[in-house]
């Protein structure tokens, strides 16, 4: 079946040839296309250039998640389309047709992979990326669970449902949510294995827990004891800092096993004010 894979980059030049270069090894025929926007309309290295089909400008400011995906679909035709961000470096060949696998079956409309933490990642949040992923046991424990930085749409779920241009985060995750509740299916495929990770400052940390925060707060629906200052925020870090330390203490990294606290503190902090932010709304 015919694919475009659409690749998201600002200033990732340090990532992008080796993820365009993981595209190109794969044994399928793909379009490429990369919607950049980098800082200050700064183009594609010419290496890269190379290995792309179609370049999309988004002008720096504007950019919004929903808006750029809308657009993205637009601009292409095929029925699947994958979505790949550009600091995610595809691990292992076959992880393209292992994204796209499900899609034989109808009720499919979307798929996404496995992100595995870069060695440099901060302990905690190398842990929440093999927590989040992984084998894919804990996500079944979860409300939902998706992540737009490796995966894949079928066009017709899209078109009816597209993405939703108010959410500056979590649009991902209202998308798919959306979907199942439309009755599509939308699955993980753990063989499909990219590196991905980032290194947050705290209040880099607290900024994003904010931002996820009023945006699950609109997504979902919510009661009392969900809502609660206990339920939402109390036992998530009661059980993020057990394990944070756990982890730590198992590599012997005692300097991380302390501040990794704080790390949680703010980030509770942030989704807590952004959830009533969002409920407010």
């Amino acid at each position: 079946m015919e694919t475009t894979v659409v690749v998201r980059t600002r200033d990732d030049e340090k990532f992008l040839a080796r993820t365009l270069s993981g595209i190109r090894e794969e044994a399928m025929a793909c379009r490429v296309v990369v919607m950049n926007n980098n800082s200050n309309g700064r183009p594609l290295p010419s290496d890269c250039l190379e290995m792309v089909d179609l370049v999309i400008q988004v002008p720096d400011g504007s950019y919004r998640p929903g808006r750029v995906l809308n657009r993205a679909m637009r601009k292409t035709v095929s029925p699947l389309v994958v979505f790949l961000n550009a600091d995610c470096v595809p691990l292992e060949r076959g992880w393209l047709g292992a994204l796209l696998e499900p899609f034989s079956k109808p009720s499919v409309g979307a798929t996404f992979g496995r992100q595995v933490a870069r060695p440099d990642c901060y302990p905690p949040f190398a842990r929440d990326t093999e927590d989040t992923f992984g084998d894919g046991s804990l996500q079944v424990r979860w409300r939902h669970c998706f992540s737009m930085a490796v995966s894949a749409v079928r066009r017709t779920a899209w078109e009816s449902l597209p993405f939703d241009e108010r959410l500056r985060y979590s649009e991902d995750i209202a998308w798919t949510f959306g979907l199942r509740q439309a009755g599509f299916e939308v699955v993980y495929t753990p063989e499909s294995v990219v590196e991905h990770s980032h290194n947050y400052s705290i209040s880099q940390y607290y900024k994003r827990q904010k931002g996820e925060g009023s945006a699950e707060a609109v997504i979902f629906t919510w009661n009392s004891w969900r809502a609660g200052l206990f339920r939402y925020s109390f036992v998530p870090l009661a059980r993020q800092v057990w394990r944070d330390t756990r982890f730590c203490l198992q590599k012997r990294n005692y300097v991380w096993a302390v501040a990794a606290i704080v790390f949680r503190l703010a980030g509770t902090l942030g989704r807590r004010r952004g959830f009533l932010e969002g409920r407010a709304l």
